[in-house]
């Protein structure tokens, strides 16, 4: 499978290029099964895996179909390359200026084309293995859940609760995404903290009368499942009553649209329009939902007017919410499976929806 990836990828190439040169772990991960600090070098001849010496040996261990060579760290690794420089036109998704400017001095800009797409592109539709990957971190996350329904009650903290869930998402053999947009590993908001989307987990306090949004994006194996849920503690107002159900129901006329051949716009369109029409429209702040894969954020994109169409084997999300300032935000997320027509089977998240007071 994993040649089979790298071969598509070329086989795309045209125009007299013949090989990827690969700096991004992500990337390298999807074509080797390695992930560290590397460079990769792929033609229709096999894959070239440059490592440092001291990841030598976790990478032929992982990275089986690879031909491993080892070399310095950092600038070294670039050295190791470009020998191979004359003999290829490469496609790379190097964004590094430093790195880029080492390289060129051996060959030249018509050799060397920085195009990311290329595996952003191919990366979008799964395989059965990467399914099976989104969908154990898909169920370790609806475990997770079960335990904020036990650890959640007044007096426990943001950052209480996501120890708590760090901790047995560990047990459970899933790792924290650390991407690089937030300090904190899962988003945890409670109360007024709740109507920022990306909150940073803090030591507040639960409270009776709190929403709390709990977004947990999780790693099994390299790949990402991405969930919210918000719960409720205590008593819970008309208000947030009323907006909980209307974000529910704005998420499953998202839902209800995920299926091959529709635009992604539309999905967008579908979460909007009830959310708008309701009065909210300016408190939903955000696109409706991203791909998830090796990155939490990738493509395709789920917002407004993207002409973009679904296809089967992408995995994306459906996230809708509410924001008010001050007060309370809700959002509800599954990561869904596209196939070739709707059905709820393929939302990989399953944990309730119903609000639960806790």
């Amino acid at each position: 499978m994993l040649k089979k990836r790298a071969k598509n990828i070329l086989d795309t190439l045209g125009n007299g290029f013949n090989a990827l040169m690969v700096f991004k772990p992500e990337n390298i991960f999807y074509l080797t099964g390695f992930w560290g600090e590397s460079v990769a070098l792929c033609t229709h001849d096999g894959i070239k895996l440059f490592v440092p010496k001291l990841e030598s040996t976790r990478a032929m261990n992982e990275s089986k179909y690879s031909e491993i060579i080892t070399a310095e760290r950092g600038a070294g690794l670039i050295k190791s390359v470009i020998p191979y420089l004359p003999k290829h036109r490469f496609y790379s998704d190097c964004s590094e200026y430093e790195t880029v400017q080492s390289i060129l001095p051996y060959t030249n800009n018509s050799n060397f084309v920085i195009n990311e797409y290329l595996f952003y592109n191919a990366r979008m539709f799964k395989d059965d293995s990467e399914i099976q990957k989104i969908r154990r971190a898909s169920e370790i996350i609806d475990k997770l859940y079960q335990v904020c329904s036990e650890e959640i009650r007044k007096g426990v903290t943001e950052k209480q609760l996501q120890a708590k869930l760090l901790y047995e998402a560990m047990k459970l053999e899933g790792t924290s995404t650390c991407y690089p947009f937030t300090l904190n590993p899962f988003i945890i908001a409670g109360g007024a903290n709740s109507a920022l989307p990306h909150f940073e987990t803090s030591k507040r306090e639960f409270i009776d009368g709190d929403f709390i949004v709990v977004d947990l994006t999780l790693r099994y194996d390299g790949y990402i499942s991405d969930a919210t849920r918000t719960f409720a503690l205590g008593n819970v107002s008309h208000e947030m009553s009323q907006v909980y159900d209307l974000v529910k129901k704005s998420q499953q006329q998202g839902l209800e649209c995920v299926e091959q051949g529709v635009e992604c716009g539309k999905v967008d369109t579908a979460c909007r329009n009830l959310i708008s029409n309701s009065g909210y429209g300016d408190n939903f702040i955000h696109s409706t939902g991203h791909g998830v894969g090796l990155e939490v954020h990738e493509q395709p994109w789920i917002r407004p007017n993207e002409s973009k169409k679904l296809s089967k084997g992408m995995v994306v999300t459906v996230e809708p919410g509410i924001y008010i300032y001050s007060k309370f935000g809700v959002r509800i997320e599954d990561t869904i499976l596209v196939n070739e027509k709707s059905n709820n089977d393929l939302t990989l998240t399953k944990f309730s929806k119903e609000l639960l007071i806790l």
